[in-house]
């Protein structure tokens, strides 16, 4: 690879996977002669076209895929989209496709957003491409109107993809604000293809305007976390929300039943609409939350709904699904829910326990944002003596 001209590793790495696919394929119905020698020909040629797409011959952040990718526009990217998501394989492995093939991302920036292992993502990309004329290029793919299956499929994927461009980096800025804005330009071209999925195209673009509306506001100027309650309102995107309410708005003339994005748009609509925090709806979004449990059980829904009914001042029913949710062996190391039993044994007066849950949080898979905050937590209560 090195006399191709191509020195990056990782371009190298994606190249011979490529080559390999292609053997993979073509190796079914007839096996050369001297497999090597046909092996070294065909990673050649890739590294030489890969080099010719590249005009300033640089090959650091772009590779022969995701520069075809870059190439198109939002409606061809519509339809590899689509083409990416195949039924027959997990929910992680289409959002690995898509990052590679939509997004254009390589193995280990995909790997750095999923906290996965390279080695990994590099075998769900490979074991994908065995299986998919990728070489023969996704923009081939027939324009077909996706089934419903696939819609639902996109709509969640595109909801993770903007989750983890949405997550806090090192700088306290977005871990990938390119995400973020891809997956509102997908659902975009998603809307104006006349797909309604039931309002939930344009329940789902307004959530995701909701949360980035208040990016800016999760972060202090000495770059420490900060609670709902802490950010500064005056901050948020005002036109950003508006926009988010209109389209929130269209999606519930689309349907008649509230669906679960759509509860969770009008929940964010309740908290970025309240002049303040002290004027949160709580007993509302509580009200909503219950109803969003009923379409989606999912353990992190039921734990919003207590967050709701504890700061609406239902403590007893908070502290019951919480109570419930600890036995999941997977919130035993989730440090939300030990920051939530801290929170609530402070708010009694009782610092020993709320240090232990602290202590227990610390302890929980975290970043350093999370961990500057749960210390700060402990100092404070360390500084405040215990009620006589």
């Amino acid at each position: 690879m090195y006399h191709t001209g191509i020195k990056e590793l990782a371009v190298s790495e994606d190249i011979v996977q490529e080559a390999f696919a292609i053997a993979s394929k073509s190796w079914q119905t007839n096996v050369p002669d001297q497999p090597e020698a046909w092996l070294y020909k065909t990673i050649r040629n890739l590294a030489y076209n890969f080099l010719k797409k590249d005009k300033r011959h640089q090959a650091i952040e772009k590779d022969y895929m995701a520069e075809e990718v870059q190439q198109t526009d939002d409606k061809d990217l519509l339809r590899v989209l689509f083409a990416c998501l195949q039924p027959a394989f997990p929910p992680k492995v289409q959002l690995v496709i898509v990052l590679r093939y939509v997004c254009g991302l390589r193995v280990k920036r995909i790997a750095a957003l999923m906290a996965s292992g390279e080695e990994g993502i590099a075998k769900i990309i490979y074991r994908w491409r065995a299986q998919h004329a990728v070489e023969n290029g996704l923009l081939a793919e027939k324009s077909t109107e996706p089934d419903a299956q696939k819609v639902r499929m996109a709509l969640k994927i595109l909801y993770v993809m903007f989750t983890e461009g949405y997550q806090l980096a090192a700088d306290g800025n977005l871990t990938d604000e390119s995400l973020c804005e891809d997956a509102l330009s997908l659902l975009q071209e998603i809307e104006k293809t006349g797909i309604s999925a039931n309002g939930d195209v344009k329940a789902l673009y307004a959530l995701l305007l909701y949360n980035l509306a208040r990016a800016g506001s999760r972060t202090n100027q000495g770059n420490e976390l900060l609670t709902l309650a802490e950010q500064d309102r005056t901050v948020w995107n005002k036109e950003m929300i508006a926009v988010a309410s209109h389209y929130l708005l269209l999606s519930q003339k689309e349907s008649a039943q509230p669906s679960a994005y759509q509860l969770e748009a009008i929940i964010a609509f309740k908290h970025t609409t309240a002049p303040t925090y002290a004027e949160t709806d709580w007993k509302g979004i509580a009200a909503l939350y219950e109803r969003l449990v009923a379409i989606n059980p999912s353990p992190f829904i039921k734990m919003g709904r207590a967050a709701a009914l504890y700061f609406g001042g239902n403590e007893i029913a908070a502290t019951a699904i919480l109570t419930q949710l600890i036995s999941n062996p997977f919130f035993q190391t989730y440090h939300l829910l030990h920051c939530f039993w801290a929170k609530i044994y402070a708010g009694r007066g009782d610092s020993t326990n709320a240090l232990a849950s602290y202590k227990k949080a610390l302890i929980c898979p975290i970043n350093a944002f999370e961990k500057k905050f749960i210390e700060k937590e402990m100092q404070r209560l360390v500084a405040k003596p215990n009620p006589s």
